[in-house]
């Protein structure tokens, strides 16, 4: 393996488990989760049934995007895709709600995704010389 391919398996599998985690460990206690959540949106303009829904949804989002990534092949290439649109679905009610602590975080998984994307064009062209 070259250090370029290396590279692209060492993102892959700390993307593909940190996503699938936040899914996994979610999931069993929903409700408490997104009732925790959901009350620090409270005082933001998003209507709660906005940031409940989104909430609902997101665990399952993160798990398919963890799958995706773990998979590897053209698969990963939709997780890494996916992983973006949730961060940022994430940073515009983290901003939202003034947490710029919470917002330079989620810019790191933002910087991941983009490396794993790049690192998928480089793959392939060392494949293809």
């Amino acid at each position: 393996m070259s250090n370029n391919q290396l590279a692209q398996l060492v993102i892959r599998i700390g993307l593909g488990i940190n996503m699938l985690m936040h899914g996994l460990v979610r999931i069993p206690q929903l409700t408490t989760f997104v009732t925790k959540t959901a009350a620090g949106f409270g005082k933001t303009i998003l209507p709660a049934v906005l940031t409940n829904g989104f909430l609902y949804t997101l665990p399952f989002l993160e798990l398919i995007c963890g799958v995706l990534i773990l998979i590897g092949g053209q698969l990963s290439r939709w997780g890494y895709l996916l992983g973006g649109v949730i961060i940022a679905m994430l940073l515009f009610g983290t901003t939202l709600k003034e947490d710029w602590a919470g917002a330079s975080t989620q810019t790191i998984y933002v910087i991941a995704f983009y490396l794993a994307l790049r690192g998928l064009d480089s793959g392939s062209r060392s494949r293809h010389r």
